[in-house]
């Protein structure tokens, strides 16, 4: 609201200076005047009365009384100087022009006092300065005025040196006013802009945040759906476990052939070793500790060995070990075992759809900034770079007939063991999964 009265105010007093110098060059009587000079001259004092109600307008509403007030002075203005124009001569209508200047100049430099604007901005500052300048050659001009005879003046070149010197400085002052207003709204909107630009960048925060709280709630909401549903799971697969066991041992009683009795003793075995891969998950997500121990990590992926060659027997899968070191982790073997056993299924069912010759999955270890690192790559036609940002992600798979669990719990738990899980993007050959786990630098248990 307030810009529109100094816009209004600049160009009143540009085009009111502009037709006061072109009136006063072709008036053939200086003395007498012209309308034009009436017209022209109310439009100067309306600009400066303008300025007055902008800067009310900074700090206070601009009431209807304002209005009337000000619009009163305006008309007094314009009747008074045409009224002197007709009966007086140049030197009255200076006289009675800077009169009514000075004081509406006076009641500029009491506002910007009762409103402290130069307290506001540094152009604020500026704009009271130049005012104050202009109130004081204002008052100078006027004490010339009165104080001298000028006799009469019908032509300019007649017109008195020192009022109009003092004229021109003020009209030069006034231009620094209106530079300075456009200063502190210059100001004003870079610091809009820059406050502007700081609640977007809280909001956007706040907006990630909110983001990221959904999405740890969902996903919160998956895994507290994931444990009951696999308490559920386990309590009812380990009850046809339990009778499996005891049919099988029941039928290793009366059975006396001894190849027989071997078949039987290993349907007990993996029934064993699937009730305990079932223990596992259930564990995993209660809040029972796991057990740790710490061992030579190669011996463990060595005794996974007969495991990885049975589940890729018949397939036409070669399976190479490269295991190199000697470093002891900490690590809880039936959670591995389960991470190891979603890894080798993945590449194993890859593997199995491909038109590959020669299919192979290898698994080496080797030590790297004090971590043990364990890698699991095939040469399959590896992962597709749409799924690599939400790989292992709840229920996210790329497979139709996968529940999108099993990256998901590997990653978990490696997460338990202070380690880390992570698709090598940079493996060109297929697919490699890296086991991050931190070295044991001694040979307690943790729990």
């Amino acid at each position: 609201m307030a810009l529109k009265y100094w816009a209004c105010s600049l160009i009143l007093s540009s085009i009111s200076i502009f037709c006061i110098a072109a009136g006063s060059a072709v008036l053939t009587s200086l003395q007498q005047g012209s309308f034009f000079l009436t017209l022209s001259n109310t439009m100067y004092f309306i600009s400066l009365v303008m300025l007055v109600i902008y800067s009310k307008s900074l700090k206070d509403k601009i009431t209807d009384k304002d209005i009337k007030i000000f619009t009163l002075l305006i008309i007094s203005y314009g009747i008074g100087f045409e009224i002197i124009r007709q009966k007086g001569t140049f030197i009255d209508r200076q006289t009675f022009s800077a009169s009514l200047l000075f004081i509406v100049y006076f009641v500029l430099l009491v506002e910007i006092k009762k409103q402290k604007l130069f307290h506001d901005s540094y152009y604020l500052k500026i704009f009271t300065i130049t005012t104050l300048i202009e109130f004081i050659l204002l008052f100078a001009r006027l004490i010339v005025l009165i104080t001298n005879d000028f006799g009469f003046i019908d032509r300019i070149d007649d017109a008195p040196i020192i009022p109009a010197a003092l004229l021109w400085s003020l009209l030069i002052v006034n231009i620094w006013s209106y530079i300075s207003i456009n200063g502190y709204w210059t100001e004003k909107i870079a610091t809009a802009d820059t406050k502007n630009l700081i609640e977007n960048t809280k909001i956007k925060l706040l907006l990630d945040e909110k983001y990221k709280l959904i999405n740890s709630l969902m996903t919160a909401n998956k895994t507290a759906i994931s444990g009951a549903l696999s308490a559920s799971i386990a309590h009812e697969i380990n009850q046809p476990l339990g009778a499996i066991k005891i049919n099988s041992q029941h039928l290793n009683l009366l059975i006396k052939d001894k190849q027989k009795k071997l078949l039987i003793k290993n349907i007990i075995k993996d029934n064993d070793r699937l009730a305990k891969i079932i223990t596992t998950l259930k564990s995993t997500f209660t809040n029972n500790e796991s057990v740790y121990e710490t061992r030579v990590f190669d011996d463990f992926i060595r005794s996974l060995e007969p495991f990885f060659k049975e589940a890729a027997k018949g397939r036409g899968i070669s399976i190479k070990f490269l295991l190199n070191t000697s470093i002891k982790v900490n690590i809880n073997s039936d959670e591995l075992r389960q991470v190891f056993s979603n890894l080798l299924q993945n590449s194993i069912e890859v593997l199995s759809s491909s038109s590959k010759k020669n299919k192979l999955i290898e698994i080496k270890t080797y030590k790297k900034d004090n971590k043990l690192v364990c890698s699991l790559s095939d040469n399959g036609p590896g992962v597709s770079k749409k799924i690599q940002g939400r790989l292992f992600e709840l229920y996210e798979t790329s497979k139709k007939s996968n529940s999108g669990i099993g990256l998901w719990l590997s990653k978990y738990i490696i997460s338990k063991h202070k380690g880390r899980l992570s698709l090598n993007t940079a493996y060109l050959d297929g697919a490699e999964f890296l086991i991050e786990l931190p070295v044991s630098h001694n040979a307690k248990s943790i729990s």
